[in-house]
């Protein structure tokens, strides 16, 4: 009988890439997917560790499965793994508990016994990780129509808040010849859209031996026609001013949507954060875009309450969002990352004012997102269909290139992938509806 695998991913589009990978290589040695929430002989979570919330998440899922099944071998893995692998040991939430590294050997480990009191513990120095590991994968674990595809891996950047330089290792660029490979593998298995990810998709190449830049990636991948349409993960400020800004119109098939993380709109705090770049570079930089492609979506990413945030600050960051044709946002209530250079700094925003705070951006975030979504009343625009509407017969829901969510309905059946032109009659916060 074949043994049963769930495997549950928190965090990014890299984590979800990488968990793609594993899952193929477990259905390879023989185990069967199940989800999550039903009893399996194998556990595992793919964790991550960004914020405290994150780590919770982790904790709880383990738990969970500790709950369906308590003879399971239970596995934790990667960023949450990697740096509070102790706590996993002490609290006995896993039989095997895998670093970043020692993760891509998970077949190898659960050959290994171990018990929740007696457990696995492979974790080794993330900093000193190998060259970028290649992992093939042929299809995306929970898309069938958008693939990400990993292309860097680690942080060098240190910005004094973050963990991810400490659970990811040093930055490091997958060759261009296996870039193209893979995205020709997504290309052949029909998605209709390859999204480039990266834990610093900016950096990627700076690595390579002769050293590349994103354009050189971007050269590369465009040899191939036809092909699926292509969008970034996330790209930061200055990374836009490397040959990349005003050159995207020559690459056919870049989605119009461009997620610059912001942080913060006061330049003080920008300092203590570590970020290399001034509210005025930032804005420079979300102007030229909104120039450049005046129907693309723009997000940030934005955190509340950071050590030494005063009642200016914040209001220097509400004030540059406002002022800035941002889409959307990603709002993050600060929380102290033990071993970061800003994890026992004082004066942080706590409590009922950290809050307020946090809800002020996310009703700032609600408003420039619904604003955004009007501007596209009554136009006809392109979806790429990804799924049915549960519930609703006929309807099916899709993402445009800019990032719009539509639903809609359709005269006859709809595959996974295709496209249609949909007109837009109602809008919302949540997304648009069409006709």
């Amino acid at each position: 009988m074949k043994k049963s695998v769930a495997l549950e991913t928190l965090g990014c589009k890299v984590n979800q890439y990488e968990s793609s990978h594993l899952m193929e290589l477990l259905q390879q040695a023989g185990y069967e997917s199940v989800p999550f929430r039903q009893v399996a002989d194998v556990y595992v979570v793919h964790s991550c560790a960004i914020t405290a919330k994150a780590s919770f998440q982790t904790r709880q899922l383990l738990r969970r499965a500790q709950r369906l099944q308590p003879e399971a071998t239970i596995v934790v893995a990667g960023c949450a793994a990697q740096i509070e692998h102790q706590r996993f040991v002490e609290a006995g939430l896993a039989t095997h508990i895998l670093g970043t590294a020692e993760k891509y050997h998970l077949l190898r480990w659960l050959e290994t016994p171990a018990t929740l009191a007696q457990p696995c513990c492979a974790v080794g120095d993330s900093r000193s990780c190998e060259p970028f590991r290649v992992i093939p994968v042929t299809h995306m674990a929970a898309a069938r129509t958008r693939a990400f595809l990993k292309v860097q891996d680690g942080c060098d950047a240190f910005c004094s808040y973050c963990i991810v330089p400490y659970s990811r290792g040093a930055s490091r660029s997958l060759p261009l010849s296996e870039a193209r490979a893979q995205f020709v593998r997504f290309r052949d298995a029909g998605y209709g859209e390859v999204v480039l990810s990266g834990i610093h998709l900016g950096q990627w190449g700076k690595d390579l031996r002769p050293g590349m830049r994103l354009a050189n990636l971007l050269d590369g991948l465009h040899e191939y026609t036809p092909a699926p349409r292509l969008r970034f993960s996330s790209l930061e400020t200055l990374e836009w001013r490397d040959g990349l800004l005003h050159n995207l119109a020559r690459w056919q098939g870049i989605c119009p949507h461009f997620h610059v993380p912001l942080q913060s709109g006061d330049e003080e705090i920008l300092r203590h954060m570590r970020r290399p770049y001034t509210p005025r570079e930032y804005a420079e930089v979300i102007h030229e875009l909104h120039r450049l492609y005046p129907r693309a979506a723009l997000g940030a990413d934005v955190l509340a309450g950071f050590p030494g945030e005063t009642d200016r600050h914040f209001r220097n960051t509400l004030e540059l969002i406002q002022s800035l044709p941002l889409s959307y946002l990603h709002v993050f209530p600060y929380s102290p990352r033990p071993g970061t250079e800003a994890g026992d700094w004082r004066g942080r925003t706590t409590g009922g004012e950290l809050k307020r705070r946090t809800k002020a951006l996310r009703d700032l975030g609600l408003q420039k997102q619904m604003e955004f979504h009007q501007r596209f009343l009554q136009q006809t625009v392109e979806v790429l269909v990804e799924n049915q509407v549960k519930g609703q017969v006929g309807w099916y829901q899709g993402i445009t290139d800019n990032y719009l969510k539509v639903a809609f309905p359709a005269a006859g059946p709809l595959t996974a992938g295709s496209r249609v032109w949909v007109r837009i009659h109602k809008a919302s916060a949540n997304g648009l509806i069409g006709m």
